[in-house]
């Protein structure tokens, strides 16, 4: 198994390992059960029930159009890739995982190393809206072939089960 590092806004003291869901209770409008059977019949990972629960389009509508865009690409041209609704996220190292925790998370996330079997790497610094809707387009389909950005910052797409070995403990930004 490969080793990375999770950033977690929730404490994972309790926690061994990360499943696929389907957050029952969480979703009782029929449409939506209906949707998540179709598109994630497997269920769907944190960030999934965060992105597909959550009305986030007040507060950070360009999450939204990244993540519908993004996700309908990787539908269209790339449905041999998991979705980004259906993975865990991690950092290569240590130290990206603290420039996350930082600069996504004011330094309030809580760092574990963890392991999966199965991954892909995507460019985080392609999840933007530039140009044109092809350029946006593009990114997605650059994010998706595993292409970088000119000052990449990887991202791992950890396929679930993903263990949780432990926490690391890091203070003022340095392990």
């Amino acid at each position: 198994m490969k080793e990375f590092y999770h950033v977690s806004q929730c404490d994972l003291s309790n926690v061994n390992q990360f499943n696929l869901q389907f957050f029952k209770g969480r979703f009782t409008n029929e449409e939506h059960i209906s949707y998540l059977k179709k598109n994630h019949p497997n269920g769907i990972s944190q960030h999934g029930g965060i992105y597909l629960f959550a009305n986030i389009s007040i507060e950070h509508p360009n999450d939204l159009a990244i993540e519908t865009v993004f996700e309908l690409v990787r539908q269209l041209k790339f449905s041999n890739r998991k979705s980004r609704f259906e993975v865990s996220f991690g950092c290569k190292t240590l130290q990206d995982a603290i420039k996350i925790n930082s600069q996504t998370f004011n330094g309030k996330g809580e760092i574990y190393k963890v392991s999966c079997e199965r991954y892909t790497l995507a460019d985080m610094n392609l999840l933007s809206i530039v140009g044109t809707v092809i350029d946006f387009q593009l990114l997605a389909e650059m994010y998706w072939t595993e292409q970088e950005s000119a000052n990449p910052f990887w991202e791992v797409l950890m396929e679930n089960p993903v263990n949780i070995l432990e926490k690391v403990n890091v203070k003022n930004g340095k392990p």
